[in-house]
Order: C-alpha cells, then sequence, then structure tokens
C-alpha cells in the first residue's frame, strides 16, 4: 500500500459471543460505551488475543475518555494472551461502540496514534477497527469499519465512514480504497 493509499472496509458484523468471560467482565463490557474486544485466535491458538501493546491502549483511553464514557476490556487477567508481530505497521485491538461514541473513539485512536508514535505519526501504517452498534428508526444493526493505512488517515478515514454509514446493514464486506492527499499536494480536479 502505497502512503497515500487508505482503505477502508465495511461490513456487517455478528455480535460477538461473551460466554467466556466471567459474568461480572461480560456485564461490564455489555454496559461499557467503549469496549476493547480480542481477535478469536491467531494461527494455530484458538483462544482469544489481544494485539501487542494493548494494555498501553487500554491505559490511554480511560485516561483521554471523557468522564462519561466508560472502558471495558472483554477479557480475564488470567487468560490474557497477546500476539506479538515483527512489522512496521501499527495493529490496534477492535474496539466496540455505539454509534453516538463512535466519532470520541476514532478521536480517541488518532489521540494514541500521535502519542504513542511521535514524530513516525506521518509515516506510519496503522491497522484497526471499530464495531458500531446502532440503534436507529426500527433498525438495529452492528457494523465493522476496518481501517488500513497511515496513521496521520486513520481518523478522517473513520469518522467520514460513520458518517456515511446507510441505516441498513451491508450484505458483504466491499473495499474501498480512498486516496487521501499528501499534505502540501496540490489536488488537481481528476485527484479524488
Amino acid at each position: 500500500m502505497n502512503q497515500d493509499e487508505t482503505n477502508i472496509t465495511i461490513a456487517a458484523e455478528q455480535p460477538r459471543n461473551l460466554e467466556y468471560l466471567a459474568s461480572a467482565t461480560r456485564s461490564a463490557v455489555e454496559r461499557a460505551t467503549i469496549a476493547v474486544l480480542p481477535d478469536p485466535g491467531f494461527g494455530e491458538y484458538e483462544g482469544p488475543v489481544f494485539p501487542q501493546g494493548t494494555v498501553d491502549f487500554l491505559h490511554f483511553l480511560r485516561e483521554r475518555a471523557p468522564t462519561d464514557v466508560s472502558i471495558a476490556l472483554a477479557g480475564e487477567d488470567a487468560d490474557y494472551k497477546e500476539v506479538l508481530l515483527h512489522s512496521d505497521i501499527v495493529r490496534l485491538a477492535t474496539i466496540v461502540v455505539t454509534y453516538a461514541a463512535a466519532p470520541i473513539a476514532s478521536s480517541l485512536i488518532a489521540a494514541y496514534l500521535k502519542d504513542w508514535l511521535g514524530s513516525r505519526f506521518n509515516r506510519a501504517e496503522t491497522r484497526t477497527s471499530i464495531v458500531v452498534h446502532r440503534k436507529e428508526a426500527g433498525v438495529e444493526q452492528t457494523v465493522r469499519i476496518s481501517y488500513a493505512g497511515p496513521a496521520s488517515n486513520a481518523e478522517q478515514a473513520m469518522r467520514d465512514a460513520i458518517k456515511n454509514l446507510p441505516l441498513s446493514t451491508p450484505t458483504a464486506a466491499k473495499p474501498a480504497t480512498v486516496r487521501s492527499p499528501q499534505p502540501g499536494k496540490k489536488q488537481g480536479r481528476n485527484d479524488h
């Protein structure tokens, strides 16, 4: 992927089965405004796993979120496992939010990336997903917005995807490639 290329994928998502959690943890996750989710497994390992650095990400979210936003980790301390991938791509844990809290979540993700990456922010690549749960006009939907691209474009790309979510569940994942301008590059009529 080129530095000026951003990929956003929007797909229907089934609500996560949280049966593996103790009832107190499950209850906290269900009540949370933002819940940090593990991946269902990695390679041969079939248990829940988080990307490297999830604990730091969780602490950042708890410190920086508005006071009315609650944060929960969908995992038990005794079972907590991280996957360490040697790559220049920053991978963040998937978060689940309500539609109303999704813009807050994308701002928090961008702030975390700026803080964690420092001077590398404008040249680093990231991958992250937000699962948005929405109830509106008698329709209930859960949609995963996955982002892959420059860390510096993550917030705007996710905000645009959230803002443009149709009020019906997409039937299939259809990747959309959005070319974002590089800072200082003048845009012509044919640049999108």
